[in-house]
């Protein structure tokens, strides 16, 4: 028997420590394009090694089909106190590709996904938009200002924690400048906060606590005077990282904080509200979809056949789309008449439009008895009523806010009252999850709900189409009256690797429905192999490699493996780096070794967890490259720093640098009995900084002080936007220390 196919069935008994590394997608910056460019893009993501494959979903944009690894950028930003260092810690992997937007594709979000032969994962958006674009030049340190032209949407990230934007504009007096922020629409984890300020960085203007219409933040500000402005983003909550992007409109056109109505029948011209103002719109009788374009917003209207209302005096015959707004402690009333041998569908379309109004609709009877009720969960879905009339005449319908102090313009909604598209009472299916990854030789189960409409209590047969090739659904009935279920899906120990596009659908009796979400669902090749440990705890000296040993349970699996520090980590690594090591075949003990930062906190303990990669070859020889890893207290490298064996000192901590300059920097170094042999001194200068030199020095040993020479070119003055480090090494022992250059008085 080949011993490709020995390993595939001896993962049938692997214990559940040997399991995959499923992909995350952590982010995609920028976030966006203008239609026409191309755009370059970087994709973080965890577990996803050198390359993985990328989609994006939508017309009119073409993403890379592959993305490859490239140097991660990351900002070290300050030490995290307690008890926030303790928390889980992402460290993504950077995947560049690129993405081509069409000319003429369709604005709005594009959803991506990632997978590799452990698993698919969602979660970016990429949205398509028609304004110009600029992306943030991330540096480290203060933030800089980055001078822009109106309009414009802007692309930054928040990074590292306690980050700040600047972007800079120049206005003329009784210019209004809007800005506008995209965070949580684009998946993203920032909690913007913006601030309008003037050159001297007071503040003008904040954020209003009801943003524009689609969009998270907003700011609004009117120009006194000429000047130059500017726009500070940051978190409400000091955080920030590698995935907290960002889509930033600055526009001095109008903008809209509400609309109504937000759709309209197709073939017909009406006139849409939008603040004070009525913006015609024309929707074609063909129109699967319409966007009204209003300044800098792309404003997406629902459309539908069905004859529109907007005043509630008279009443109105079925079928019909009622439009309204809803105002705080207050409801809208509406008289329909309805059919007693007629059965309805009252559908309230709110939050699915982009209106926070999380509504309950009343049904009222001609007696005045309530005869139906319904309120939509915040922001899940929206209240749809089955309601088959026991009397003919008009009915009260009464749309409402679940929560009464939570009402306005924006509070706008649709109810489409129609006649049931099947007769009696109904039911929804959804899922709780977008993605499922199924293992080879192993199964993963699929929470399937129903929300069931009325009195409607059959049982549901849930079947799924388009799994990919090697993948079987076990049959799930959901039981009479039953709100879920799960069904387990299960792959074959040899399936090929694959994604599919699967589409749920449940069966009753009386009527079918399908889940309006499809299901990503990839076949994942388990990890054959894992490491394990005695647990270990001690000291070590900062500033230097500290190390354990491990043992690898290989499994049948003979290759090399590669370990490093895992993407995913227990608690923040405070620094601690790690490097690749490869672990030979044959070989089944190793010792991994971190850096401790010589910053790095004394006393606190450091819990940093590897990771371990490997490729399993199919019977046919691909290849697909696995991994494990584990924050199992035996597994982590558990140590509390200490003093280190080298030290550096500076006679002043702040110089002043003058253009053309020369500046002499005294050094003093201290070493343990234990250290011998010279000692390196060198000055690190943040990447962006331009115009300086310096040449490192060593002091032997015996000597304990030195001096840096530190020369500023005559040109431009560099922008000193935060310290340099000056570093003293004496083999892997290293010593740290800032400096602050200002400029003189």
């Amino acid at each position: 028997m080949p011993r490709c196919l020995l390993l595939a069935l001896a993962l049938l008994l692997l214990p559940d420590v040997a399991t995959a590394a499923p992909p995350v997608a952590s982010f995609i910056y920028p976030a966006g394009g203008r239609r026409g460019t191309e755009v370059p893009i970087r994709v973080g993501g965890l577990f996803v090694h050198d390359e993985c494959h990328f989609a994006l979903v939508g017309p009119g944009v073409v993403a890379s089909p592959v993305l490859k690894k490239t140097d991660r950028i990351w900002f070290e930003g300050p030490i995290i106190p307690l008890p926030d260092s303790q928390q889980p810690e992402d460290y993504p992997v950077d995947m560049l590709g690129s993405v081509t937007v069409d000319a003429k594709a369709p604005l709005g979000l594009r959803k991506g996904h990632l997978w590799t032969s452990q698993g698919v994962a969602t979660g970016p958006v990429f949205v398509v938009g028609d304004l110009p674009e600029v992306v943030e030049a991330e540096v480290d340190g203060d933030p800089i200002p980055e001078r822009i032209a109106l309009p414009i949407t802007a692309n930054g990230r928040i990074f590292p924690r306690e980050d700040s934007d600047l972007w800079e504009v120049k206005l003329k007096r009784g210019m209004t400048l809007s800005a506008l922020v995209a965070t949580a629409g684009i998946n993203s984890p920032l909690r913007a906060k913006l601030e309008i300020l003037d050159a001297e960085g007071r503040t003008l203007a904040e954020a209003s606590p009801r943003p524009a219409l689609g969009f998270d933040a907003s700011a609004r500000f009117k120009a006194a005077t000429d000047g130059t402005y500017r726009v500070r983003i940051s978190d409400v909550r000091s955080q920030g990282g590698p995935a907290f992007v960002y889509r930033l409109t600055l526009t001095t056109e109008p903008v809209a904080d509400s609309i109504f109505p937000l759709g309209g029948q197709r073939g017909t011209k009406f006139e849409v509200n939008i603040g004070d103002r009525k913006v015609p719109a024309a929707i074609p009788a063909d129109a699967k979809s319409w966007t009204l374009r209003f300044g800098a917003q792309s404003i997406p209207l629902d459309v539908d056949d069905l004859p529109e209302f907007t005043d509630t005096r008279a009443p109105i015959n079925a079928p019909a789309i009622l439009n309204g707004r809803v105002e705080k402690n207050s409801a809208s009333i509406w008289k329909v008449a309805l059919v007693k041998a007629k059965k309805y569908e009252l559908e309230l379309r709110a939050q699915k439009l982009g209106s926070p109004l999380c509504g309950t609709v009343v049904a009222i009877d001609p007696n005045g008895k309530e005869v139906a009720r319904q309120t939509g969960t915040d922001p899940a879905t929206d209240p749809l009523i089955a309601l088959a009339p026991t009397l003919d005449g008009v009915y009260t319908i009464r749309v409402s806010e679940r929560f009464r102090n939570r009402g306005g313009p924006e509070f706008a909604y649709r109810l489409r009252v129609r006649e049931a598209t099947a007769p009696g009472p109904d039911f929804r299916l959804t899922v709780t999850t977008d993605a499922l990854n199924v293992p080879r030789a192993g199964s993963a189960k699929l929470k399937v709900a129903v929300e069931r409409l009325g009195d409607f209590q059959d049982p549901i047969e849930i079947a799924l189409a388009g799994l990919p090739a090697g993948v079987t659904a076990a049959k799930l009935v959901i039981a009479k009256g039953q709100s879920a279920g799960e069904v387990t899906l299960s792959a074959g120990a040899l399936a090929k690797v694959a994604i599919g596009r699967a589409t749920i659908t449940g069966t009753a009796a009386t009527r079918s429905r399908t889940a309006e979400e499809t299901l990503l669902v990839a076949i994942a090749v388990p990890t054959p192999f894992a490491f394990t440990g005695e647990f270990t705890s001690s000291t070590a000296p900062r500033g230097q490699p500290y190390g354990r040993r491990y043992t690898l349970v290989r499994n049948g699996f003979d290759g090399p493996i590669a370990v490093s520090l895992a993407d995913r980590q227990f608690r923040h690594l405070q620094g601690v780096t790690g490097p690749t090591i490869v672990v030979p075949t044959g070989k089944s003990e190793f010792e991994y070794a971190v850096r401790l930062p010589p910053w790095i906190e004394m006393g606190r303990t450091s819990r940093a967890c590897a990771m371990a990669v490997g490729v399993v070859k199919d019977p046919d020889g691909t290849g697909h490259k696995v991994s494990f890893t584990s924050s199992e207290q035996n597994h982590q490298m558990i140590v509390v720093p200490e003093p280190g064996r080298l030290g550096i000192d500076l006679a002043n901590s702040a110089i002043a640098v003058a253009p053309g300059g020369t500046v002499r920097v005294p050094v003093r170094i201290s070493r343990a009995k234990s250290l011998t042999g010279a000692v390196k001194v060198e000055l690190i200068l943040p990447g962006h900084w331009r115009g300086v030199a310096v040449e490192p020095i060593e002091i032997p040993e015996g000597r304990e002080g030195g001096e840096l020479v530190l020369k500023v070119g005559t040109g431009s003055t560099p922008v000193f936007n935060g310290a340099v480090i000056v570093r003293a090494s004496s083999g892997s022992v290293v010593a740290e220390t800032k400096l602050e250059l200002v400029k003189p008085d």
